[in-house]
């Protein structure tokens, strides 16, 4: 998929080292779930965590504009280090460097190296789960090859523990073991998105290897999950949000919902709306047709999606073009002139804007009642003291709901349901002074 730049939306997972574990092995507790919001541990005497296993709080925040961090553990012990990777909705594996990897991109913290961590295991070739994509390779290994916001790894197949921050009353942090991801020797474009920062991407898709079906088929979560972006923060202490899972969502009872779709084997287990069209300051831009958005069946391209690691919201070039005018003649309306000058990462600025009134836009979705408002703050962005830049982009495949235009909105994905439910919200309500220790 071309939808990511030099951008990149993640979160952080923020483990407190010195806080009690638990450990969920194969055996999964009752249909409580795993969770990952803010909810204190309940433990067992044994100190494994009984069926009311929702305790986990991955940390959302911004790291820059607009990319965001994201910390898990991975190992056990002494041997136990920590790796930020970019939340995706889009790719099918949870994937990260590991030695040796050629090349060998700046990240924080040292490159994972399997050898030095006691409980990781290389998924063996003969192992029922290495079938397409997948596939079995020299050593008695299992291979894999992933491309995720313009960027390819490739590395094979293992599983470790991986820990989860606890939010609630002394930081608990729970673990889970032989989870599978992927080890990356090689990457191509990592070190477009990385920013010195990332070492691989963390998948919550549809996808039957992603971390979100790996908890569900182990009876650890229950198909929901639920984030609300914050906007990048001026406040000298930082803050993160939470990922949130099952019954510790909010309830919005105002919340605006559509289905989710299933486009076919050729998906990739991304989440697709229907989208039918979208209205400039509330009023519908006639031009655009519902064809725009569909996706087509026989070429696998177009459809429109939700994905929290592309940072600013692509429309189809089709649709794109027409928006773009609607905008221009809005904005030169009231006085602005449109920037000769091209801008890095932006397609359409302008000058002389300092009395404009900014529009916003709407996405109508296939239910009456389904519209996602997007506020002006969220679609232009100020990048000189004479520039403003507007935060949406052509794509030449299809179009992309991005993290940047997700900003101050709860999104629940409800898969059982197979429903999207989204409603305005104060996300910065839903954050907490992240620990310096």
């Amino acid at each position: 998929m071309s939808i990511l730049y030099a951008y990149k939306l993640c979160f952080l997972f923020a483990l407190l080292i010195s806080s009690s574990h638990g450990t969920v092995g194969n055996v999964a507790p009752p249909s409580a779930g795993f969770s990952l919001p803010v909810v204190s541990n309940q433990e067992t005497a044994d100190g494994q965590l009984g069926a009311n296993l929702t305790s986990i709080g991955p940390h959302i925040a911004p790291v820059g504009w607009p990319l965001y961090g994201v910390l898990v553990g991975v190992g056990s012990g002494q041997t136990r280090h920590f790796y930020k990777l970019g939340l995706d909705l889009v790719g099918n594996l949870t994937w990260m460097q590991c030695q040796p990897c050629v090349p060998e991109v700046r990240q924080e913290g040292a490159v994972f190296d399997s050898a030095e961590s006691p409980r990781y295991k290389h998924m063996k070739a003969t192992d029922p789960m290495c079938t397409p994509p997948y596939t079995p390779s020299v050593g008695n290994r299992c291979s894999f090859y992933t491309t995720t916001w313009n960027v390819a790894a490739h590395g094979y197949l293992g599983s470790d523990m991986f820990a989860f921050a606890g939010t609630g009353a002394g930081g608990h942090s729970t673990d889970v073991d032989q989870l599978i991801f992927g080890c990356a020797h090689t990457t191509d474009g990592l070190e477009r998105l990385s920013h010195g920062v990332l070492a691989g991407a963390l998948s919550l898709s549809r996808h039957p290897m992603s971390f979100l079906s790996q908890l569900t088929a182990r009876g650890l979560a229950d198909s929901r999950f639920s984030y609300c972006l914050f906007p990048e923060q001026s406040h000298p202490i930082a803050k993160h949000g939470f990922l949130r899972f099952g019954r510790d969502i909010p309830r919005h009872d105002h919340a605006h919902s559509t289905s989710l779709l299933f486009t076919g084997p050729g998906s990739g287990g991304m989440y697709h709306i229907r989208v039918v069209g979208i209205s400039l300051n509330g009023r519908r831009i006639m031009r655009l047709q519902p064809a725009m958005f569909t996706r087509n069946l026989q070429t696998r391209r177009g459809g429109s999606v939700v994905d929290p690691g592309t940072p600013l919201t692509r429309l189809v070039r089709q649709a794109y073009d027409i928006v773009e005018a609607e905008v221009v003649a809005n904005m030169q309306k009231q006085g602005a002139r449109r920037a000769k000058a091209q801008v890095q990462g932006h397609r359409l600025c302008f000058v002389s804007w300092g009395h404009v009134h900014l529009p916003s836009l709407t996405i109508n979705m296939y239910e009456d009642t389904a519209k996602l408002f997007i506020k002006p703050e969220l679609l232009f962005r100020k990048v000189t003291a004479r520039l403003l830049c507007f935060t949406v982009m052509p794509d030449e495949e299809m179009t992309v709901l991005g993290a940047a235009q997700q900003m101050d909105t709860r999104f629940t994905f409800d898969l059982h349901a197979n429903r999207l439910y989204f409603a305005q919200e104060n996300c910065n309500a839903d954050t907490r002074f992240t620990s310096r220790s």
